[in-house]
């Protein structure tokens, strides 16, 4: 009986492998050595297919879902995969100055929210040249949420996906993130953050503040707050699919409600149990922090399902 358990494990693990194919590409940025890379995941049979691409989320998060910061999930490669296995492919992308793409970073402080939207809509164009793409789709995870409805109005495609996208701007996200913990903080990073978005040079940032507000990443900050996901999300022409978990740390559930009631005829999936990187997590902090270093939890059930049904629709 157990040598009959190993086969058949080892069996069931080789046919889900067989299900997808993978090809790394190369997309060249504004200049020849700004070489911006990604994998497309592609579904094992057939020869034209669905796209989508995911736009990763905020800081050093790499094209599968990681992080040197100590995140370990691998969603979006596990989301991949199994969009592959229903006959969907995808494309998942290094962004400027992470991992495999950091040789294309500029100087942190010429850094811009746009250049993360021109870098989307580029990889748009780079696969309207492959002819096994059908349609195409863009999905955007945490702050790729703002940078894929960017992207849409430069370049067009056949749908939008937000998911655990912010439905105000970044200051007003970053000072609820930080009031859970430090009210204080909360009530001195606000005043800062509004005097960037009034153009006014912060000369002197608290210690405690700098990892936010260094002098270098202060034109970025400024660049990203002058967009509002409300207004950007109602000029969007393509079919819209917003989705929220309902255990996310990072992203409050009130965000994707407004983000519906600003697209009311976008399609709304509420997610129970699935935390900000897309898995199955409880509301308990701790416990919920905890499976972002575990790279052996699956992704929540379902979601594949949704984003398969509404490309398919």
């Amino acid at each position: 009986m157990r040598v009959f358990l190993i086969i058949s494990y080892v069996l069931f693990h080789a046919s889900a492998f067989a299900q997808i194919r993978t090809e790394d590409v190369t997309k060249f940025s504004i200049k020849p050595n700004d070489d911006l890379k990604g994998t497309y995941i592609l579904p094992a049979k057939g020869k034209k297919f669905d796209l989508v691409l995911i736009q990763a989320g905020s800081g050093p998060t790499d094209r599968n879902g990681n992080s040197i910061l100590g995140i370990k999930s691998n969603s979006y490669r596990l989301l991949a995969e199994a969009l592959a296995e229903k006959n969907i492919a995808v494309l998942l992308m290094d962004k400027r100055g992470i991992a495999a793409s950091a040789g294309a970073m500029k100087k942190e402080a010429d850094l811009r929210f746009d250049d993360y939207a021109y870098d989307l809509a580029a990889w748009v164009r780079y696969a309207k040249k492959d002819k096994r793409f059908k349609k195409i789709f863009i999905a955007g995870h945490s702050e790729g949420s703002l940078v894929g409805m960017l992207a849409v109005q430069q370049e067009k495609v056949n749908g939008y996906i937000s998911i655990a996208g912010a439905g105000e701007r970044i200051d007003k996200i970053v000072v609820w993130q930080v009031q859970q913990q430090s009210p204080k903080t909360a009530a001195a990073l606000d005043s800062m953050l509004l005097r960037l978005r009034n153009d006014q040079k912060l000369d002197t940032v608290p210690p405690y503040l700098l990892t936010l507000l260094r002098p270098s990443i202060q034109s970025y900050m400024s660049s990203w707050m002058k967009y509002d996901p409300c207004e950007e999300i109602k000029k969007l022409r393509v079919p819209v699919l917003i989705i929220q978990g309902t255990t996310d740390l990072q992203v409050a559930t009130k965000e994707a409600e407004i983000l519906r009631a600003c697209r009311p005829s976008a399609t709304y999936r509420l997610i129970e149990g699935m935390n900000h990187i897309l898995k199955a997590a409880p509301e308990d902090h701790a416990k919920n922090m905890a499976t972002y270093a575990d790279a052996s939890l699956p992704l929540m059930p379902g979601l594949a399902d949704i984003i398969a049904a509404f490309i398919k629709k």
